[in-house]
């Protein structure tokens, strides 16, 4: 089948139509409508110049999120529990796609889409004939519609490094055979026609012989690298993404309909706290007074204990 199905076709938005080579970008970074609404998962590697936007079908099997909080222990002595202190977060997202094709048209585009998203894996050198003149590591935008998008730039491709990537070629479907002959004559076969309609005549050569997996199953770990401040504010309680990334992480924003206005503190004006930035420092405060009294259970302080008293 020389072309795509119409649902192939409609998950492009309209952008595509046929086996063509990957776009390019210049200057931004902005993702396709496609990504966007989801009907393509979409991959630009930032640290290319001029990078492709590889994309492939949302065939989405399942995409594992987690969010990671880390904490340090300190166990002063005659406490039963550890104090946690917060020391940073991280998130993970596991994503497994199928890779289906649905004849030569589609297995070229797959088998493209996933070379450079694969060749994308290893970074940019300023000499190339120096291993140890590595300018840029690799790091890549991905959108998968509001599910994997970052928050700034009204919802542009999340930020992440990608830890590898596994390909599964599934042989139980079969094979997709592809021999182009007669390129560029009205002689050529189904082949030869479509790599001359997408402008590969002079890089492939004349009767090569391409095998192509009906299914290809890719399996990708992101860590993400977060490009917005997170957390809240103490004094307001408003997420500190604000204007800029404030629909974190699913791309809805965080209304908080009871957050505290701003503190004015000026010449001449003195600090007034409310009600609930007032509760929250006391909060603290209770809590670094519990850190500091450590309760025995005779009721004698800690500090006594720890002076054999």
């Amino acid at each position: 089948m020389p072309k795509f199905f119409q649902s192939e076709i409609a998950a492009f938005d309209g952008d595509k139509a046929e086996f063509q080579n990957v776009k390019f970008k210049r200057n931004d970074f902005t993702n396709t409508s496609a990504a966007e609404g989801g009907g393509v998962l979409e991959f630009i590697p930032v640290h290319i110049r001029n990078p492709p936007v590889i994309q492939f079908v949302a065939y989405i099997e399942s995409i594992s999120d987690r969010f990671g909080a880390n904490f340090s222990q300190e166990s002063p002595f005659g406490r039963t529990n550890p104090f946690y202190i917060w020391e940073g977060n991280s998130r993970e997202i596991s994503l497994n796609v199928d890779i289906p094709a649905s004849g030569i048209s589609k297995a070229l585009d797959n088998l493209n889409n996933l070379s450079w998203l694969l060749a994308s894996l290893y970074p940019s050198y300023k000499d190339s004939t120096n291993a140890t003149s590595v300018a840029a590591s690799p790091l890549h935008r991905v959108r998968y519609g509001n599910l994997i998008c970052s928050s700034t730039n009204n919802g542009q491709g999340l930020l992440c490094v990608l830890q590898g990537a596994t390909v599964t070629h599934d042989t139980s479907h079969g094979f997709i055979h592809v021999n182009p002959k007669n390129m560029g004559s009205s002689f050529a076969n189904t082949a030869g026609r479509i790599l001359t309609a997408a402008k590969f005549e002079n890089h492939v050569s004349e009767n090569k012989h391409f095998i192509i997996p009906k299914l290809m199953k890719l399996s990708l770990n992101l860590s993400v690298v977060q490009d917005h401040p997170l957390g809240w504010d103490f004094y307001t309680g408003e997420f500190r993404g604000g204007r800029g990334a404030p629909g974190f992480p699913y791309d809805l924003p965080l209304v908080n309909e009871a957050a505290d206005p701003p503190t004015e503190i000026g010449a001449g004006s003195s600090t007034t706290e409310s009600p609930t930035s007032t509760g929250t420092a006391e909060a603290g405060k209770a809590t670094k007074s519990i850190m500091r009294e450590d309760t025995d259970p005779a009721g004698g302080s800690g500090s006594d204990i720890t002076r054999g008293k």
